[in-house]
């Protein structure tokens, strides 16, 4: 596919899934009463805005530039943006209404984040790579292994509750180990002050999404949350500031 072509449909399914997201978070706090019942929507809802800042504030260069790295954070926006779907889980329980079944929400939730921690390892394996034959292989051959993990794995039927299962956060620590430590490799070589700060963001937006989504006490739910828009807004910054390319 026209790499061009990707962005552009990359983009438009997460301001799609960010649409679905937000109309779901509006609902659930205007209709919960208790704060601490409408937190998760709130927590989500500044999560998904940030994301579309940051998608929209990247949009020109990824689009019309040929920068590798370009598809793997383009990816994993995206793949964040799915994450937050778990959102209807919430809504599930809240309306009884279900939009997707079970297994499916389970599936789709393994596999974004899978696929968010593998696309953010590609982006630091091929930081300094400009060769578009090989991001576009490893992003293919990586998708197909993270779907195969996802149906795979042992796990459950709901989606809040996934992460407590051994299989599955085993393998999602292994890949979140190492897109961790790749970005702090880049960290102690990198020389940019604007691309430190862009970094330094992005690990914050990665501690953050992991604390908010795979930990299930409320107090890391609130750090998460609290880690990703500070992350967020560094990336944000840097980029509108700097023009930035990824």
């Amino acid at each position: 596919m026209n790499s061009k072509l990707l962005r552009v449909l990359t983009l438009l399914l997460q301001i799609l899934v960010i649409t679905i997201c937000l109309t779901i978070c509006v609902y659930g706090i205007v209709v919960t009463e208790d704060i601490q019942d409408s937190y998760p929507y709130i927590a989500a809802t500044v999560r998904v805005s940030i994301l579309l800042l940051i998608t929209i504030s990247y949009y020109k260069t990824s689009v019309s530039a040929f920068n590798p790295g370009n598809l793997f954070m383009m990816m994993a926006m995206l793949y964040m943006s799915i994450t937050e779907l778990r959102i209807l889980s919430y809504f599930t329980g809240l309306t009884g209404w279900s939009f997707l079944p079970p297994r499916v929400g389970v599936w789709l939730q393994l596999f974004s984040q899978f696929m968010l921690y593998f696309s953010l390892a590609g982006y630091a394996l091929f930081y300094q790579n400009n060769e578009h034959s090989s991001t576009t292989r490893f992003n293919a051959l990586g998708t197909v292994a993270m779907l195969f993990l996802a149906l795979t794995i042992p796990s459950t039927q709901d989606i809040v509750g996934v992460w407590g299962k051994k299989a599955p956060l085993s393998i999602l620590v292994v890949i979140a180990s190492i897109a961790l430590i790749t970005f702090m490799i880049i960290l102690i070589n990198e020389q940019s002050k604007a691309a430190i700060v862009r970094l330094i963001g992005l690990v914050l937006m990665m501690l953050g999404n992991f604390a908010a989504v795979v930990l299930s006490s409320f107090i890391y739910y609130a750090a998460g949350s609290v880690a990703f828009f500070i992350g967020g807004f560094m990336v944000m910054v840097v980029t509108l500031r700097n023009s930035v390319i990824l």
